[in-house]
Order: C-alpha cells, then structure tokens, then sequence
C-alpha cells in the first residue's frame, strides 16, 4: 500500500496586491497572489546577518477565501496559508515549455488565515488594521471563591 501526502504551510508577507479573476463558469471568483517567506542567520565566517527570501505563488479556488483576500489583504498582509502544492505548464509564445508550481487552496482542503493586515510602516513592520480588545471587552478570568469550593476526590 502506497500513501502520500501533498502539503504546503507557510507564513508570509503578500508581496502585491492580489490579484481577482472570474471564473470561466462565470461563478465566483480566483484568487492569484505571491508570499515571501525569509530566514535570517549570522554567517560564521564574516559575522555578518544573512537573509534569503523565497517567494511562493499561491491560487485560491475557494469563492468564500476569494472574497476575504478581497477585501482583507493587499500588499504587506501577513497571512498563514495552507494548500497543497500543484505544478503546471503551458507553452509560451515562442513554443517553449513553462512551468509553475503553486499553493493551491481549493473548497475543500485548503485554508487562509489573515494574521496582520496592513502596509509596511517604513522600519520593517506592519500597521494592522484590526482593532485589538480592550480589557473592558475581555472575560474576567473564573476564580473560585475558596479552597472548599475544589473538590480533592477525583473520580476515575
């Protein structure tokens, strides 16, 4: 028995802003966007701060997700996406093969989360959009009102 398992998670800033499309049965619509993903380290050898980026396209077929990147993320957006890889090809004008690989999220396995919105500040972070709760809108942690009330039996 031969099982696989075609996954892609990962966390990144959009590096435009989305790109919308109709679909061809004229319901819904797709959603095009690219994710940058970086790592930093310090380089051994000179001391130095290294970076690399890799940047991801990422196709939404979901109506619902493509009418929350619609609304809720533009270029600098911090989101979480889930999907599985797919790559396709075509033929350019020139006659040569392409190719792309991308996350797909589609109706049923895929996910996108908007975990900062915003444009960049200037100094490497994001402005987010989304108001935080105030204490007054928090729940009150439970307490119990004395020792009593905490029953030492446990019944298993």
């Amino acid at each position: 028995m031969s099982q696989s398992v075609n996954r892609a998670i990962i966390i990144g800033h959009l590096g435009r802003d989305p790109d919308l499309a109709a679909r061809r049965e004229g319901e819904g619509k797709i959603a095009s966007f690219g994710v940058a993903t970086s790592e930093t380290w310090t380089d051994r050898a000179s001391g130095e701060r290294r970076e690399k980026t890799q940047w991801h396209r990422v196709v939404s077929f979901n109506d619902h997700l493509s009418g929350v990147i619609e609304r809720r993320c533009q270029k600098g957006t911090l989101v979480y996406v889930e999907g599985h890889l797919e790559t396709r090809k075509w033929t350019d004008q020139q006659g040569q093969d392409r190719y792309v690989t991308e996350i797909i999220i589609d109706r049923f396995d895929g996910n996108l989360k908007v975990l900062a919105n915003g444009r960049s500040t200037g100094d490497g972070r994001f402005d987010e959009e989304r108001p935080s709760r105030s204490a007054a809108q928090r729940p009150a942690p439970a307490t119990t009102s004395s020792a009593q009330d905490v029953d030492d039996e446990i019944p298993f």
